[in-house]
């Protein structure tokens, strides 16, 4: 659909595209005998400038963060509503705000593990919350860190931290991109949302935790609601499976639930899980105008980070490259 108020930013945008790690590239950094020398290969490419800033193959997060902050940046800048980039960032406030809350939980100093990217700045939040004053923060997510702030004097649990700020951070995306009035970002947020349900839901069934359990950790505003996973608890898991073929993602389940049964372990089924959310934003490709094509150069960059992330980490730990390449996520050119 032509949307003309997207003209210029997606304009800008395609000339980017062609610069993005393409598989020819990432194959390349997979044979690399060195992290050293993946490190070289991405010094051919846009990465090159912030390679600079960096002594040893260690720093590699470093890289990775400022790419994605310089990314974030250009889309506030090109964006008629710059507000919709705060959708995507949401989720670097929520892991800032799992950190802190943490580390305060349990005494414990773990500043190393923030993110600078996000909507609110480290400093500012950390004010916050030491002073309980997060009237600023969206609704959804100041109910629910009341909701933390009261269990932390009954029950101490470090667990209902994660499962809390999940909730809330997937609710009020959803409740952003409903604002926006945007089909395309609402069911991009929905697809997610139902991926992480059923991840959700095959470990809460093998691990027999029951139904209580589950209303407790499952997401909202999924295209499956509570009461379909509920339903299928008790029943073996390819009935769940079944229950799915009309879906768009029936084959990420059934190719992952293939594996974990060979396997034990949902490996393969988070990397599938990931290419289907991955290819939702490739569609933006053949956009002509509108958002799509944005919102897919912003995943993109994501996923490049993941697959610099998972090279770097089995180069240094000397994992052989059949396993790194089937680690690796799809790439957007």
């Amino acid at each position: 659909m032509f949307d003309n108020k997207y003209l210029y930013a997606v304009t800008r945008t395609r000339a980017l595209e062609i610069k993005l790690l393409d598989s020819a590239k990432v194959e390349r950094m997979v044979e690399a005998k060195s992290a050293e020398d993946v490190m070289k290969i991405l010094a051919e490419t846009e990465y090159a400038d912030v390679l600079t800033e960096m002594s040893n193959p260690l720093d590699y997060e470093t890289v990775i963060s400022k790419e994605i902050e310089s990314t974030y940046n250009y889309m506030r800048e090109i964006l008629p509503e710059p507000e919709l980039v705060d959708i995507f960032l949401l989720k670097y406030d929520i892991h800032n705000m799992k950190v802190l809350l943490k580390s305060n939980l349990l005494g414990e100093e773990n500043d190393y593990l923030l993110r600078e990217q996000g909507t609110i700045t480290i400093s500012r939040l950390k004010e916050m919350l030491k002073e309980r004053d997060i009237r600023e923060l969206h609704p959804v997510i100041a109910e629910g860190l009341e909701e933390i702030f009261r269990s932390f004097e009954n029950n101490p649990d470090p667990q209902m931290i994660d499962i809390i700020l999940d909730k809330c951070q997937y609710k009020a995306m959803y409740q952003l991109a409903e604002k926006s009035r945007n089909a395309f970002l609402r069911d991009f947020i929905s697809a997610q949302i139902d991926m992480i349900n059923v991840k959700s839901f095959l470990r809460i069934k093998e691990a027999g935790l029951g139904r209580d359990y589950l209303r407790k950790v499952l997401l909202t505003n999924g295209k499956l609601d509570i009461e379909y996973f509920s339903k299928y608890l008790d029943e073996p898991l390819d009935s769940f499976k079944d229950s799915l073929w009309s879906r768009d993602f029936y084959n990420v389940l059934e190719e992952g639930l293939e594996s974990y049964y060979k396997t034990k372990t949902f490996t393969k089924l988070e990397k599938l899980a990931d290419d289907y959310i991955f290819n939702i934003a490739k569609k933006g490709k053949y956009v002509a105008f509108g958002i799509e094509p944005l919102v897919g150069y912003l995943m993109a960059k994501e996923n490049e980070a993941k697959i610099i992330r998972i090279i770097m980490v089995g180069k240094m730990n000397n994992i052989p490259n059949e396993i790194i390449r089937e680690r690796l996520r799809d790439v957007y050119v």
